[in-house]
């Protein structure tokens, strides 16, 4: 009969000093370690990621809303300035000027290729048109406080889900249950567009063609030639 023991002695796994370090014990056998590669590009992309958020890209924060953001903008005409809307009810230009006035979640901000105009949409099934200041961005942080009235403001039906601007009229297009086409200067929709029973939640205009993009709740993206509904005098 045999009888097989482990012996160790303990001056190879016992530390001579306390400075010393522990003697760690492996195998390097890779039947072993079936998913090594996988946990090593683990490591290495959360290690990517820290060095990401280490290197501090964040420029700063721009608060002034007191619920959660629902849309942006930018002002063609004014590189410095953003529109932004929440769910509040407010529309705010970069936190120096306030555009209050909405009674539900604003869904839709787009604004004038010239920069003179805004126009905001919402749940509470208004539009609202409003003049974007023109002073520098200096006197309107001097003049926080002070809200602007809308110029216009249209009431419908139905709720809004997203709005456009034209690049070169004075008409915006409105998505909801329906695509609707407003002027600044008319109270009701100078055209408007139906399919089926889809919701719209988004519109565009083409800047090169006289086109509507619109697209549905139903996955489906619509177009619409404007020049055969108005002619080609329209604008």
């Amino acid at each position: 009969m045999k009888v097989k023991v482990i012996s160790r002695s303990t001056d190879e796994f016992t530390r001579e000093r306390s400075n010393d370090l522990q003697r760690v014990f492996r195998n390097y056998d890779p039947n072993l370690r079936p998913q090594e590669k996988a946990v090593e590009y683990v490591r290495a992309l959360n290690a990517a990621k820290l060095d990401k958020i280490f290197a501090r890209p964040f420029l700063g924060a721009m608060d002034g809303h007191m619920d959660a953001i629902s849309c942006m903008a930018k002002n063609p005409n004014h590189l410095k300035g953003i529109f932004s809307g929440s769910m509040d009810g407010g529309s705010s230009q970069r936190t120096v000027c306030r555009f209050p006035g909405h009674q539900g979640a604003v869904r839709g901000l787009t604004a004038s290729t010239d920069g003179r105009f805004l126009v905001s949409c919402g749940t509470d099934c208004t539009v609202r048109l409003w003049n974007v200041p023109v002073a520098p961005l200096k006197e309107l942080a001097d003049s926080y406080n002070n809200s602007v009235e809308p110029v216009g403001v249209y009431v419908w039906k139905n709720a809004f889900w997203g709005v456009d601007h034209q690049w070169d009229g004075g008409h915006f297009a409105t998505a909801g249950a329906q695509v609707d086409i407003w002027n600044h200067n008319r109270s009701q929709p100078v055209r408007s567009f139906e399919w089926g029973t889809d919701t719209v939640i988004s519109v565009r205009f083409n800047p090169g063609e006289p086109n509507l993009l619109a697209t549905s709740a139903r996955r489906y993206l619509k177009a619409r030639d404007l020049l055969k509904v108005w002619g080609r005098g329209a604008t």
